[in-house]
């Protein structure tokens, strides 16, 4: 007899432990989802913004340089879709520089007036 209480008390541990396994997990994710949702969204709403300002960027810079960003914006879309997280960062780290280099070359600097 003391052998099936002591199967009985494991079966209850392991259905408690799955039962918390699975909220755990299942909350977690649900979180992971929400925040992929909204860098989506975001990413979505940025890569809108800066085709609808594309042509202006294009009258005041290289052609090229409006290309690499605007390919950068939308393999972000993409990483933030699939939630390709180093991915993501590097090309997020790489348009950031991109249009920070834009921005520093438009200040009144003597390196840019020479």
């Amino acid at each position: 007899m003391k052998r099936g209480w002591i199967a009985l008390g494991m079966i209850a541990l392991a259905m408690l432990l799955g039962g918390v396994e699975y909220i755990y997990v299942t909350s977690n994710a649900d979180a992971y989802i929400k925040m992929l949702d909204s860098a989506d969204e975001k990413m979505k709403k940025l890569d809108n913004r800066f085709r609808k300002q594309s042509g202006m960027f294009n009258i005041f810079m290289f052609h090229s340089e409006v290309g690499h960003i605007s390919s950068d914006l939308a393999m972000l879309r993409q990483y933030a879709r699939t939630a390709d997280t180093e991915d993501f960062l590097a090309t997020s780290a790489c348009a950031r520089r991109k249009i920070q280099d834009i921005k520093n070359a438009k200040l009144m600097k003597w390196e840019n007036i020479l």
